[in-house]
């Protein structure tokens, strides 16, 4: 009788040792967390209601607006209808902006209106414009074309890519 008692005690505290153990192990895997990514605060600057004109014979080096994601797009739009302005020399844009190519049916003019922007996390933001141009361009400069901008570390705002919608 005395040898049941001590088995049945052994495995109640096995029982309890094992319970613990179990408590231990999903506490210690709750605090382990993916490292939250350090999102920046940033006050938006409202979507503008105009539009946008842009002649490659008369470009201003200074944004019409005062805005990083604005200007950001606003530097792609210039190097698009002259790749050799002064201001796209220190732009971070795609290559595909600065081919020159005889067979790159280039604008000259362009216009758009910033119809919406949205934030698709990874400090990323999509700009959506309406676009209207004298060109062709890789069918990047009509109808509803989609600038994605990146965030450097130091707050700057670089062009990742263009595509267009239909």
């Amino acid at each position: 009788m005395l040898k049941k008692f001590i088995v049945i005690c052994a495995l109640m505290a096995l029982l309890a040792l094992s319970f613990v153990l179990v408590r231990k192990t999903k506490t210690a895997s709750d605090e382990i967390t993916e490292p939250q990514e350090e999102v920046n605060e940033v006050k938006e600057t409202p979507i503008p209601e105009q539009v946008f004109s842009f002649n490659k014979d008369n470009l201003q080096e200074n944004c019409t607006i005062d805005d990083g994601q604005f200007c950001t797009v606003e530097k792609a739009v210039k190097c698009t209808l002259n790749p050799d302005f002064a201001d796209c020399a220190k732009s971070d844009l795609p290559k595909f902006i600065f081919m020159q190519d005889p067979s790159v049916e280039r604008p000259t003019e362009m216009n758009y209106k910033i119809v919406d922007r949205k934030s698709i996390g990874n400090n990323s933001v999509e700009i959506y414009t309406e676009s209207t141009c004298n060109g062709n361009w890789f069918g990047l400069c009509q109808g509803t074309i989609i600038y994605v901008l990146g965030q450097k570390p130091e707050n700057v705002w670089y062009l990742k890519d263009i595509y267009a919608i239909e």
